[in-house]
C-alpha cells in the first residue's frame, strides 16, 4: 500500500523534505478499540485504522502489532474456516477478539490520549496566539477554534486568550487626539502636507473574517477566507495619514462561513439568508488616529443581510513597508440590528452579541 502522507515540498515549494505525519502513532489502543466494536481479521483491520489517519498502516505492521497484543493477553485469536456452509473447505483465518484485561489496558490508554489531546490542544493554542497570518488561516482553515473552547466574557469584547488583535476602544473620544501642529503663519493646505494616497489590494488569500459567537453550549467561532477589496491610503514611515483619510471598500464571503460543525454551518447559513446576502460589504468613509503607534478609529458602513448600519472600530494597520499592509482589528455587533433573529438549533441557544474579527493583507496595487 502506498503512503499518501504529505511531504513539506507537496505544501510548499521548499528545500527541506519531512513527513507530515502525527506526533504519535497509537496503533496498538486503535486495534484494541476497533477489537472492542467487533472481533475482526487482520487484514479487515487495516483500511478501518486507516480512518484514524495515524500515519502509514499497512499489513505486516497491523500483523506485528496483533501478535504482540496476543504475547500480552489483550488480544486472543480462534480460527474461523473461510465458508461456513463448507467448513472443512478453504483455509482457516484467524478472528480476533479483545480480552477482558485488554478491555482495562484500552481504558488505560484512553487516559493517555486525553493527555496527549490537552498537549496538543496547548500547542495550537500558542500557535493561534502568535497572532500571525498563518496562524489566522490556520484557525479559520482547521475549524479547531470552536473544538478548543476559545474563552468568551458575556461582559466583555475581548478574548481570553492572548492575542494581537486590537479591542474596541468604546469610550474613545475624538477630542483626546492631538491636533495636527501647524504653525499659524505656514501657508499651506492640509492637502500638501498629505503624502499621495496609493491603493492597497486586499490580498484574499491572506485575508480571514471570522464571527465568534456564544451560546449554551460554549463559544462557537465560524471563519471565512477569502476576504476582498481594496484601500486608498497615503502611507509614510510605517504609518497611515489621518490628515487625508483613507477609503475603502470591503467584501467578506458570508456564505463561505465555516466552524467545522456541519449542523451549526447549515443553521447560521439558513438564519443569515447566505443565498440571498452571500457578500457583508464595509466602505470607510473616515479614520482618526487612536492613541499612540498604529491604531486607528474608523468610521464606515456596514452592509449584512441586505441591511446598512453606521458602524465605528478600532483596528491597528502595521505597515511592513510602503507596499505591504498588515490590518487586524475586531467589534462587537447586535446582530438584531441587522435584521437578525437570535437563532435556536434544537437545544443550542445563540446570544444575540458577536464578536467580527478581521485579518487582512493588502499590497500596493501597482501602476499598469
Amino acid at each position: 500500500m502506498e503512503d499518501s502522507t504529505p511531504t513539506v515540498a507537496a505544501v510548499a515549494d521548499g528545500t527541506s523534505r519531512f513527513e507530515l505525519a502525527p506526533p504519535r502513532r497509537f496503533v496498538l489502543p486503535a486495534i484494541l478499540l476497533l477489537l472492542s466494536e467487533r472481533p475482526g481479521y487482520g487484514y479487515g483491520l487495516v483500511p478501518r485504522l486507516q480512518e484514524f489517519h495515524f500515519g502509514h498502516v499497512d499489513r505486516p505492521a497491523v500483523y506485528r502489532a496483533l501478535a504482540q497484543l496476543e504475547r500480552d493477553g489483550l488480544v486472543e485469536a480462534s480460527a474461523q474456516n473461510r465458508t461456513a456452509q463448507n467448513p472443512t473447505a478453504g483455509q482457516a483465518r484467524r478472528v480476533h477478539r479483545i480480552t477482558a484485561l485488554g478491555e482495562r489496558v484500552l481504558r488505560v490508554w484512553m487516559g493517555v490520549i486525553k493527555e496527549e489531546q490537552d498537549y496538543l490542544g496547548e500547542v495550537l493554542r500558542r500557535y493561534q496566539a502568535t497572532g500571525t497570518t498563518d496562524a489566522v488561516l490556520a484557525e479559520v482553515e482547521g475549524g479547531w477554534a470552536t473544538t478548543l473552547g476559545f474563552g468568551w466574557s458575556p461582559v466583555s469584547s475581548t478574548s481570553a486568550g492572548r492575542r494581537r488583535f486590537m479591542t474596541v476602544d468604546s469610550d474613545w473620544d475624538a477630542s483626546t487626539v492631538p491636533p495636527l501642529d501647524i504653525p499659524e503663519s505656514a501657508d499651506v493646505g492640509v492637502a500638501e502636507l498629505c503624502p499621495e494616497p496609493k491603493r492597497f489590494r486586499l490580498v484574499p488569500d491572506r485575508s480571514v473574517a471570522m464571527i465568534e459567537v456564544r451560546s449554551t453550549v460554549g463559544p462557537i467561532s465560524f471563519g471565512t477566507v477569502g476576504v476582498a477589496g481594496s484601500i486608498e491610503a497615503a502611507v509614510a514611515d510605517g504609518l497611515v495619514h489621518t490628515g487625508c483619510p483613507p477609503a475603502g471598500h470591503i467584501e467578506i464571503d458570508v456564505s463561505g462561513l465555516r466552524s467545522g460543525n456541519g449542523l451549526y454551518d447549515a443553521e447560521l447559513l439558513r438564519r443569515i439568508n447566505a443565498r440571498r446576502f452571500p457578500t457583508a460589504t464595509v466602505d470607510l468613509r473616515d479614520c482618526a488616529a487612536s492613541g499612540l503607534g498604529s491604531r486607528y478609529q474608523l468610521e464606515g458602513d456596514l452592509t449584512f443581510h441586505g441591511v446598512t448600519r453606521s458602524v465605528q472600530g478600532t483596528v491597528s494597520v502595521e505597515a511592513a513597508s510602503e507596499h505591504h499592509l498588515v490590518i487586524t482589528g475586531e467589534q462587537v455587533f447586535d446582530i438584531r440590528d441587522f435584521a437578525i433573529p437570535s437563532p435556536t438549533v434544537l437545544m443550542l441557544r445563540i446570544y444575540p452579541d458577536v464578536r467580527v474579527r478581521l485579518h487582512a493583507e493588502a499590497e500596493l496595487e501597482e501602476d499598469e
